[in-house]
């Protein structure tokens, strides 16, 4: 692949920032991704977030091991089971992410993990692409490309029973995902079939997944119910992956950048209507909004003042967004995503909140309200990235990633892909392998 100077990345106050010619390996020696494409400044992807000083990448590879031996199971691992009908032949050499979850006409909701929802899918593409495991990232998006839509767009259906047969329209998380790991993978390798399939996906998602008025990017198709443009989810907005798109795919009547644009200005909008963080669920005003999939709980708060709705919190669909941001921010070095990082870590510090152990389990979008439990891995971990945009957070960095990998338990079972895989991509994140 191409190999350009780039800005090395200051580690907190112990490295200075200096240029280096090297790019080894096609990466650089924080582990970010170099640059490939042409422009001006931060138009490539480089290196500038704050990442903790003391990475332990040998506690990476175990658990991304253990990750793997749980969830990760090829084609013909899974027909020597024999757990129900014939596999169709075209899955042979493919493979899939075993996951859990309702309100699938698979029955989905069982242990076994026989079925694989699109998302897991995008999780395990990330994951792979990023610790370069490329037999098993390619198996992957073998399989995300036999089960797409029925629409013939490139977007994969987002419920799959086994090697078998999938249903349902697309979720635009694990389309992003699948594609920001296409982006991944190019970088990495240079291999010009993993950019072509990642176009593909974008002509799709520009098609069917942006909103035609606002440009945001929707959280299903627009023929579905919840891509109609009264709901969004900033969860779901993966700006690294839209910046990509505005680099690479450009002259073809797509016009990312004001995609980038109206989702950043719409992040922005949202953080700064509430108190500090963001919903999990929003509406075209940025207020939050039942989504109606009765994925929703009802939260009580520390003053027991009465329950709040989860999509009124930061709570299950939250804790993606941070990643999102600092990923951006750390590929290029774009000022509003720094800012965003910095007014959330100075929430927290209006909440009390000196180390990683305070963060609560929830935080309500306005109203002050917050959960009485201690935050879990994913609520910890999450906010703990929003330190990533300053070095005066170092401190805040080492004990969250000492946290992070030695403290809390990795503990992975086929109902947990959520909690296991976002674990696992934070603590790539904070140790180097964005």
């Amino acid at each position: 692949m191409k190999n350009k100077p780039f800005l090395l990345l200051c580690f907190a106050i112990l490295f200075a920032c200096s240029e280096s010619p090297n790019n080894e390996g096609g990466k650089n020696s924080n582990g970010g991704i170099p640059s490939s494409s042409s422009g001006g400044d931060n138009e490539n992807p480089g290196a500038y977030a704050v990442l903790p000083s003391n990475p332990d990448v040998q506690r990476i590879k175990d658990m991304y091991d253990s990750w793997i031996s749980t969830y990760y199971i090829t084609y013909e691992e899974d027909t020597a089971n024999e757990w129900y009908e014939q596999f169709i032949e075209e899955a042979r050499g493919t493979a899939r992410i075993k996951s859990r979850y309702t309100g699938s006409v698979n029955t989905c909701n069982a242990t076994s993990g026989h079925c694989t929802a699109s998302e897991a899918v995008g999780y395990g593409m990330i994951l792979t692409s990023l610790m370069e495991d490329w037999e098993r990232f390619d198996k992957l998006l073998a399989f995300s490309k036999l089960f797409r839509v029925e629409n013939g767009a490139a977007l994969m259906a987002w419920d799959v029973r086994g090697f078998r047969r999938a249903v349902g329209g697309s979720a635009t998380d694990a389309d992003i995902d699948i594609l920001a790991s296409l982006f991944i993978a190019y970088e990495k390798t240079g291999n010009q079939s993993y950019l072509n399939d990642a176009l593909e996906i974008g002509a799709s998602i520009y098609e069917w997944e942006v909103d035609g008025n606002t440009r945001l990017i929707m959280p299903a198709m627009k023929s579905e119910t919840m891509g109609n443009g009264t709901l969004y989810n900033i969860s779901y907005i993966s700006l690294p992956a839209i910046k990509m798109l505005a680099i690479h795919d450009n002259g073809n009547g797509r016009d990312w950048n004001s995609v980038l644009n109206a989702n950043l200005s719409y992040m922005e909008t949202v953080q700064n209507a509430g108190d500090g963080l963001w919903p999990d669920w929003s509406n075209a005003n940025g207020a939050y909004t039942n989504p109606g999939n009765d994925s929703h709980n009802d939260l009580t708060p520390s003053d027991n003042s009465g329950t709040i709705p989860s999509y009124a919190a930061y709570y299950k669909e939250a804790p993606r967004i941070p990643w999102r941001i600092a990923w951006y921010y750390h590929w290029f070095g774009d000022e509003r995503a720094k800012a965003m990082l910095d007014k959330g870590m100075a929430f927290l510090s209006s909440k009390g909140v000196t180390t990683s152990t305070e963060i609560k389990d929830f935080y309500s979008y306005t109203g002050g309200k917050q959960g009485a439990s201690e935050g879990t891995v994913i609520r910890f971990a999450s906010l703990c990235a929003l330190g990533m945009g300053s070095s005066g957070n170092s401190e805040w960095l080492n004990s969250c990633n000492n946290r992070l990998l030695y403290e809390t338990p990795f503990t992975t079972a086929v109902g947990d892909y959520y909690r296991n895989s976002l674990q696992l991509i934070y603590a790539m994140l904070f140790n180097g392998k964005f």
